[in-house]
């Protein structure tokens, strides 16, 4: 059950709510269960396509910059020591890009990412420091993006030899200062959600042992899958500690437990593996002053217990091709978490939509969700796939019809 009745919600409303509140505000009551004035709307980590729909195209595409000859031979034959200031350069002017055209298309509240620990051994690798492979490959769009190719690391021998492992210090530091920079400029303009670290505790597991291999490294070598556990704990504790104190209002951890028909493991085993990680994690945050939101794709259903038991203050991305039963879980979970998503990527934010099927189901959401607070619109994912008109239509329909009291 609710905490509030809807009776008490819309008196709420209408005696101590201004008509607009800045969204900082907007999406702090929201996540505290309190009244608001509308429907937050936030946008999900964009892509390079839709930033560059919004903002203009750059100079010279990411494409034409990873492909060009002279980048690709230094890239190829010189140690990565002295290219990596090259690429970083341009990755982090590409993180920019994407975080500023969410605060130019007017959400309360945005996905903004900073991670600069990749390395590039050479012009079609990325590798993750916490120890996955990936190929650098083109999104389609004229930018590149990057596809899974395998573990990184495959014994304990090489646990121990692998040469990427972070300077957690170091690696806090730069995201501290980026984000200090980064607030101080636009902090003011929306409810800046910050991710310092591309990678939660289980979904890493999954990418630097490979999925198949998890459950093996776990019972054979448990000592090595604490120290694993411990570095990124080590990690995402430091770079949270260093968004707050850079002036972050949210921090959100990625984590996905789910494929689309339930957990990758049993809730016990999540809870034993990673509950009292997250909790730290979580108190860390709420002690400094700030909101946790956990994302996690798949059906999370038989993990939301577990996930509010960790304090997540919300929880996205509840994904629509999923088993998950978004409006099942308002009922049972509305008063311990805050719902954030909602609109798929797989159909209704891609061309292939029609506007108004768009604009439909932002009402329906709002409709079913709304009423009692503790509900944030946006979309399920980020993809290249997502147009930037279809997120203004989004956007547009969720501040015409998000209004309180909502008309169910």
């Amino acid at each position: 059950m609710l905490k509030m009745t809807m009776a008490t919600w819309k008196q709420s409303i209408m005696e101590d709510v201004m008509e607009t509140m800045h969204p900082v505000e907007r999406i702090y009551k929201t996540f505290e269960g309190k009244p608001v004035d509308r429907v937050p709307c936030f946008c999900a980590m964009m892509e390079s396509r839709t930033a560059n729909e919004i903002i203009g195209k750059p100079f010279i595409s990411e494409e034409k910059f990873a492909n060009f000859p002279v980048n690709q031979f230094l890239l190829n034959n010189l140690p990565e020591k002295l290219t990596r200031p090259i690429v970083r350069g341009t990755l982090i002017r590409t993180i920019k890009r994407r975080n500023l055209a969410q605060i130019e298309m007017g959400f309360d509240m945005i996905w903004a990412y900073y991670d600069d620990s990749w390395h590039y051994p050479d012009a079609k690798t990325i590798v993750f420091t916490t120890g996955s492979i990936y190929n650098m490959i083109p999104d389609g769009f004229g930018s590149m993006t990057y596809m899974y190719r395998g573990p990184g690391i495959n014994s304990p021998q090489e646990f121990d030899a692998w040469p990427y492992w972070p300077d957690t210090d170091e690696m806090a530091h730069r995201v501290y200062k980026y984000y200090k920079k980064f607030l101080a400029q636009h902090g003011d303009k929306t409810c800046v959600m910050t991710q310092g670290f591309f990678g939660g505790l289980q979904e890493s597991m999954n990418w630097t042992f490979g999925i198949a291999k998890v459950p093996l490294w776990i019972k054979k070598h448990p000592d090595y899958t604490k120290r694993f556990l411990d570095i990124l704990e080590e990690i995402n504790f430091k770079v949270h500690t260093a968004m707050i104190d850079a002036g972050s209002p949210v921090i959100l951890t990625t984590d996905d437990f789910a494929f689309k028909t339930g957990p990758f493991m049993s809730p016990k085993m999540v809870e034993d593996l990673f509950g009292e990680r997250y909790k730290r994690l979580f108190k860390n945050i709420h002690q400094r002053g700030a909101k946790a939101v956990l994302h996690s794709c798949g059906d999370n259903t038989k993990l939301f217990d577990v996930f509010a038991g960790w304090g997540a203050d919300g929880l996205h991305a509840f994904e629509n091709t999923s088993n998950v039963d978004i409006f099942s879980i308002k009922k049972s979970h509305g008063d311990r978490f805050t719902i954030m998503g909602g609109v798929g990527i797989d159909y209704l934010l891609t061309e292939r939509s029609k506007d108004e099927e768009i604009v439909d189901k932002v009402k329906e959401l709002i409709s079913r969700l709304g009423p009692g607070g503790r509900f944030i619109i946006g979309p399920t994912h980020s993809e290249d796939s997502m147009p930037a008109h279809k997120l203004r239509v989004m956007l547009d329909a969720a501040k015409k019809y998000g209004s309180y009291p909502i008309q169910g």
